[in-house]
């Protein structure tokens, strides 16, 4: 009992049987897994050298510390990260999150016919999402299709938030370091033309939007090949900003780029979406309004005009305001480190000291100044690298040039996926159906010599087979009586007694030799004679001859 809470609790070597890579990346290899212990369904996430780079060792840090302190139904939810082997040493981490089927990107591009009510859920889900997410003071900043995971349930839950911050003023905003933010496509304007210094929860909002237009149509809204391409298309939708608005932006530059651009009106959204439904298209319109200050709030700001989009009588009958959940501010303590450059150590410890929220035992000792520097905790990494190892090799020796894909997600009216029988295990099966032709015509052989075996001998060939004898008999007394010295006779005794042992197999007699026959069975027919009366004549004819010789 001793070992099982010991390892159950920091060594993790049968803790996961992984079974098929599911997604690859510039970040490493995703692969499905099974929780050994409660038998669920899981997602091991491998990051490979995770502190080549300080940046990217801190987007990581970012992410698996907002996922431990976002916990909601609508967000993917980090099941457990292992233990590494050495605290100063490890490059790789191991991260367990609840297996997705898909993403949102994939099911847009499946399912061609969406209905309305799948546009509504899928919507309510996401400002859901949003909704507890600001409330905390944070910002996703790259929302899209393929960061939105789903199951085949119409189930939603919002990933990835290394690119997320969080914001410590009274007022939720964010000076940020970057513009480069959202996808391009997602991003909201003032990302892209740098209006302000500072930046509100308005960004994701933006985001939401296109990507609400996009399950309306099926296709990316804004898909600009670049920043000004990306501002000509929302203008062509919008129309120019008012000169309030363009007043408001801080930027010079943007502003004289704005102020340059040719006047263009709006396009009606009913034109734009011909098939939607009203409500829908009033939601969207303030979901991607130039303006951020015009933009619709996931949560609710009763000091503002801004009301919660959760309210919108587009969600008549589903939303629930008092219930939907929300949290407090973050504190600033957790994201101590964005205010410090760190270093490559710095970002090591700090990753460590997370992934210890996963072991309760470890942090205790960690938190109490219980190090143990020259010992080393079971951990299950090594395992797992192998088996990352074997399946990375197996993916490579079936010839795949393109990456592995998630199985595609559809509705619960229709099923796209497919059953793939991979070449490897037809070449078993066919091998297994030779080892079994191979035998049954062994057993098949076996059956017919023993049949064999079992017919006994006529008794014509026993009679010439005793006269055979007889005459070598008969040759060999006639040598005796020759009478040599009784020294001699001695000799010649013992080399009869050895000629009589080396008759070949050919002329000896089988029914006299072989025991078995003695058990045989009677056989119907012509010959149904038991062998072992064969054998009694035989030998009555024996010993009417041993007669005579003797006389």
């Amino acid at each position: 009992m001793l070992g099982k809470e010991f390892f159950t609790e920091y060594g993790e070597a049968s803790l996961y049987e992984i079974q098929e890579v599911v997604g690859k990346g510039s970040y490493g290899v995703v692969a499905a897994a099974v929780d050994t212990h409660t038998g669920e369904k899981v997602a091991i996430k491998k990051i490979n050298d995770v502190f080549e780079h300080v940046s990217d060792a801190t987007r990581i840090l970012r992410e698996i510390k907002l996922l431990r302190l976002l916990r909601h139904p609508d967000i993917v939810e980090i099941k457990h990260i292992m233990l590494p082997p050495c605290r100063r040493e490890f490059k790789d981490i191991y991260v367990v999150f609840e297996l997705m089927e898909s993403d949102l990107d994939e099911v847009i591009k499946v399912n061609d016919d969406l209905t309305p009510e799948h546009h509504q859920f899928f919507l309510y889900q996401l400002l859901r999402a949003l909704k507890y997410i600001h409330t905390g003071h944070v910002f996703h900043r790259d929302l899209k299709p393929k960061n939105i995971l789903a199951n085949a349930d119409c189930k939603l839950k919002i990933c990835d938030f290394g690119l997320s911050r969080a914001s410590f003023d009274d007022t939720p905003s964010a000076i940020f370091w970057t513009d480069y933010v959202a996808t391009r496509w997602y991003r909201a304007p003032e990302l892209c033309g740098s209006f302000f210094s500072k930046y509100t929860p308005a960004i994701d909002i933006w985001s939401i939007g296109c990507i609400f237009a996009e399950m309306l149509t099926g296709k990316p809204l804004f898909p600009g090949r670049n920043v000004v391409h990306q501002l000509d298309l929302v203008t062509d939708l919008l129309g120019s900003p008012s000169p309030e608005i363009i007043a408001r932006i801080r930027n010079d530059k943007a502003r004289r780029y704005l102020n340059s651009m040719p006047k263009k009106t709006p396009i009606p959204f009913s034109q734009k979406f011909p098939h939607a439904d009203p409500l829908a298209l009033r939601l969207l319109e303030r979901l991607i309004a130039f303006d951020p200050a015009d933009r619709i709030s996931a949560e609710e700001i009763s000091i503002s005009k801004t009301l919660c989009a959760l309210a919108d009588p587009y969600f008549y009958g589903l939303a629930n305001l008092e219930s939907e959940p929300s949290r407090q501010p973050i504190s600033k303590l957790e994201f101590e480190f964005e205010r410090r450059r760190l270093t490559k150590n710095d970002v090591r410890e700090l990753i460590y000291r997370e992934i210890l929220e996963y072991h309760p035992q470890m942090l205790q000792e960690y938190l109490h100044g219980e190090e143990h520097i020259s010992f080393m905790y079971p951990s299950g990494i090594d395992r797992f690298k192998q088996q990352f190892a074997d399946l990375e090799e197996q993916e490579g020796n079936e010839g795949k040039s393109s990456p592995p894909q998630r199985h595609y997600t559809s509705l619960p009216r229709y099923n796209f996926l497919k059953l793939v029988r991979k070449p490897s295990l037809l070449r078993e099966e066919l091998f297994i159906g030779v080892k079994i032709a191979i035998l049954l015509y062994v057993v098949i052989i076996i059956v017919v010599f023993f049949q064999r075996e079992r017919i006994c001998v006529p008794i014509e060939e026993a009679v010439d087979e005793i006269n055979n004898f007889e005459r070598r008999t008969n040759a060999a007394i006639a040598n005796t009586l020759q009478s040599p010295p009784r020294s001699e006779r001695c000799n010649e005794s013992e080399t009869l007694k050895k000629d009589s042992n080396i008759i070949p197999n050919s002329q000896k007699n089988p029914d006299l030799s072989r025991s078995s026959c003695t058990n045989t069975p009677k056989y119907v027919g012509s010959a149904n004679r038991s062998c072992k009366g064969q054998g009694d004549e035989v030998g009555s004819v024996l010993s009417q001859k041993l007669a005579a010789l003797s006389s």
